[in-house]
């Protein structure tokens, strides 16, 4: 396996302002906040992406995330609370983790949506394709 930073900072090689940890998770401070306050929050077992986590780690991640959003609220009195994930290219670390920030208005962070139709025809396909992988 190639170095991981996240198993670096869990198995405490490298330094991590570590908030919560458990026998499943652990949180911490991400190095390069979008805004201060932001948390890391990672499964213990080396995933890599967000479909390969076990089903207790992931609760584990969600629940916590959630613990995390209240104290952020409480802290930092935000416009709002982003938790996003990303998974394959668009990830910047090959271990799972799931980024929860305060949000302001104005702060700089965007999500900039695509303008793109589809035509109505085609959501049942969708929905019946989707249904079926289920």
């Amino acid at each position: 396996m190639e170095p991981c930073i996240f198993c670096d900072i869990l198995a405490k090689r490298e330094k991590g302002y570590i908030l919560y940890e458990n026998d499943y998770v652990c949180a911490f401070l991400d190095k390069y906040p979008i805004n201060l306050g932001h948390v890391l929050v990672v499964p213990k077992r080396h995933y890599i992406e967000f479909t390969d986590v076990d089903e207790k780690s992931m609760a584990e991640v969600i629940l916590v995330a959630q613990k995390l959003a209240h104290a952020l609220e409480e802290i930092f009195k935000p416009d709002g609370i982003t938790i996003l994930q990303n998974n394959g290219i668009f990830k910047d670390v090959p271990h799972y983790h799931l980024h929860i920030f305060p949000r302001y208005k104005n702060d700089g962070f965007a999500w900039i949506e695509p303008d793109i139709d589809f035509a109505e025809k085609e959501f049942p396909i969708l929905q019946q394709k989707i249904i079926e992988k289920l």
